[in-house]
């Protein structure tokens, strides 16, 4: 083989490989949608697990990992079952294989609620009136119009992990520590906090503090829907802040959480799948009603 040869064969190999460079960040990079999930769900229902789905999802049982450490610290337990569609959200065996824990307490079944609302509502072909659980991070771009770059609460994000990333910009909008790389633009525009009070079988007692938060939601290029905002639910026990879910809703929506009147009774009825411990009775519930942010 001559040197001029040579020298074009090598150039046809780094263009060759360059190219498969390219399209496999463009394979990785593309916005995955219900289809791409409904296929992965099927997947993991014949059998596979987390690691065989990255061929499509590089680095998932990595991530899976990492959320589930996220979820553990900063976020509740949540039930995997849809009371309105009265179906699980997931079933027990793709649970497992995505690696999601669950258990059984007094009959009622639950999950870690950070990686349930996240991974395991993207995987779910449960058929709701509000439409599939994934569509909140498949079609609401909401991530986009908080301020922050496309694909932050994806499993392909541009930087981080997808459950992390949405906890720090959960934390920015409802108070918490800020994250300089995740700073969202919007800001919360009031809570419903509801003091409940309950007493365990033993005799002693629990107060959580229940928080309702809305965060109006920007326009983005593009996207046509009737969502204006961010509602985020959460639980503080002992001073600690641990998120039950975060979704976008309509306008409709956001005014009955903004209409809510002061309450002290004992009715307490946990909301959007959050956790409680069957065998705690409500004692006491009191709050002041929705109580706007203070103006900056």
């Amino acid at each position: 083989m001559s040197l001029l040869s040579g020298r074009l064969l090598l150039l046809f190999v780094a263009v060759v490989l360059a190219s498969c460079a390219l399209f496999a960040r463009g394979r990785s990079s593309r916005p995955l949608g219900y289809a791409d999930y409904a296929r992965l769900h099927a997947r993991l229902a014949a059998g596979e697990s987390a690691a065989d789905l990255e061929d499509v999802l590089p680095g998932l049982k990595a991530n899976l990992a990492v959320a589930a450490d996220v979820s553990r610290r900063r976020w509740t337990d949540s039930t995997p079952y849809d009371e309105l569609a009265h179906a699980p959200i997931l079933s027990d065996e793709v649970l497992d294989r995505l690696a999601i824990p669950h258990e059984t307490t007094g009959g009622v079944e639950h999950v870690p609620a950070g990686l349930m609302h996240t991974y395991g509502y993207l995987f779910s072909q449960l058929k709701t009136a509000y439409g599939l659980k994934g569509k909140r991070w498949i079609e609401s771009r909401v991530d986009e119009r908080l301020g922050l770059p496309a694909g932050t609460f994806s499993p392909l994000p541009p930087r981080g992990e997808f459950l992390a990333n949405l906890t720090a910009a959960l934390d920015a909008l409802t108070g918490g520590p800020a994250d300089a790389g995740l700073a969202p633009r919007m800001k919360s525009v009031g809570a419903v906090e509801e003091t409940v009070r309950w007493r365990k079988p033993d005799g002693t007692e629990v107060v959580g503090i229940v928080r309702t938060s809305l965060v109006p939601l920007g326009p983005a290029p593009g996207l046509v829907t009737a969502d204006t905002h961010l509602l985020i639910y959460a639980l503080e026990i002992d001073g600690v802040r641990r998120f039950v879910t975060a979704f976008p809703v309509e306008d409709g929506f956001a005014g009955s959480i903004r209409k809510a009147s002061p309450v002290d009774d004992a009715s307490f009825k946990p909301r959007f799948n959050l956790y409680v411990d069957p065998s705690w009775v409500v004692a006491s519930r009191h709050s002041a009603g929705f109580v706007p942010a203070p103006s900056r």
